[in-house]
């Protein structure tokens, strides 16, 4: 049911993006919002192995709430919902972009954390045949998926 609801607003804000960008307003992304059951084990897993930054939460802490966000300025909000139960298939996933891959996947491994092609081999990436970036996929705390890449040269 989340995930039928989730599908609707990402396609409903497409539709919102590409009818105002004929109409002439830019939009950017701002950032991507998570309800999570453990707050304290889902921000530290984003600050420690994916590194990053812990900043203030707006809004209040009703409910409470970390925001963290990347290098590039990019935001997550991480929002206490205990409800929040059900994992998604890895189809569902938020992806980030690395320099080295060879770099960070040294990093995951000494951090013990399991990751792998799409396929599931562990510890292995694959190579994108569009354009041939390196691919691999973990999960946070709460099994959510993550894609992590690397850009071909």
């Amino acid at each position: 049911m989340i995930r039928k609801k989730l599908f609707f607003l990402v396609l409903f804000c497409f539709t919102i993006v590409f009818a105002q960008s004929s109409i002439g307003m830019e939009l950017s992304f701002d950032h991507q919002a998570y309800p999570v059951k453990n707050l304290k084990k889902m921000g530290d897993f984003y600050r420690d192995v994916l590194g990053f930054e812990e900043i203030p939460a707006g809004a209040g802490m009703n409910p409470p709430k970390r925001w963290l966000k990347n290098e590039a300025g990019k935001e997550m909000h991480l929002i206490l919902n205990k409800s929040q139960a059900e994992s998604s298939p890895k189809s569902y996933h938020i992806a980030f972009t690395v320099k080295n891959m060879d770099s960070f996947m040294r990093h995951l491994k000494k951090m013990k954390i399991p990751f792998g092609d799409w396929s599931g081999k562990n510890e292995k990436f694959q190579i994108r045949a569009d354009g041939g970036a390196k691919q691999i996929y973990l999960q946070d705390p709460e099994g959510n998926w993550i894609e992590i890449n690397q850009k071909a040269n």
